[in-house]
């Protein structure tokens, strides 16, 4: 009998760790050509990164859309960078808009630091900082560490609100105590703040 989506993609991760790329790779490609979603999208996202794959751009768009019809929020975030960026597609800040906003409505928080930043630099939305301010908000309150960065910035310049560097402060300091490169970000910020 033969294996299914899941199945492949459960393969793909036990070859992970264990350290067997070439194995895990195809595996993860087998799962993607059943219609597994979070193997497309975690295709998708490894192609628009080149993490285990050459950086491609063609094909993160192919597995993203794949996985993004299947419902896939973070996918349709993934998929709007690409809109907003031209990355594998012309520049488009209408289908990137459709996309962020179809991710938050199914409650994926990153994709509010998207429309923030949409907002900010005019894409798909009239440029607005108060706008991308709130946006950041939205973000940070549901826990997106990236909005958080993006509102703390927004504090400290005086962009879309007034200037507040506690308010400022808070905010980096809640990144930078997680982990990854908004955390990076943070602390750099924070250090940054105390030679002013």
């Amino acid at each position: 009998m033969a294996k299914t989506g899941e199945q492949h993609y459960q393969d793909y991760q036990n070859y992970i760790a264990e350290g067997r790329v070439q194995s895990a790779g195809l595996s993860l490609l087998t799962a993607c050509l059943c219609g597994y979603c979070p193997a497309q999208a975690e295709l998708g996202y490894k192609y628009l990164h080149g993490i285990l794959f050459p950086k491609d751009y063609e094909q993160a768009m192919r597995w993203l859309t794949a996985a993004s019809e299947q419902g896939d929020a973070a996918s349709m975030t993934n998929l709007a960078t690409m809109y907003m960026y031209g990355r594998g597609a012309q520049t488009n800040g209408k289908k990137a808009a459709e996309l962020l906003e179809k991710a938050f409505g199914l409650g994926f928080a990153p994709a509010a630091r998207f429309i923030g930043l949409c907002c900010e630099k005019g894409i798909g939305y009239p440029k607005s900082a108060e706008e991308a301010f709130s946006w950041y908000q939205k973000g940070a309150d549901l826990g997106d560490m990236g909005s958080a960065v993006l509102l703390g910035d927004a504090y400290e310049h005086g962009k879309g609100t007034a200037k507040d560097l506690e308010k400022a402060r808070h905010w980096y300091e809640l990144a930078a105590a997680g982990e990854g490169e908004e955390a990076e970000t943070a602390r750099e910020a924070l250090e940054s703040m105390k030679k002013v």
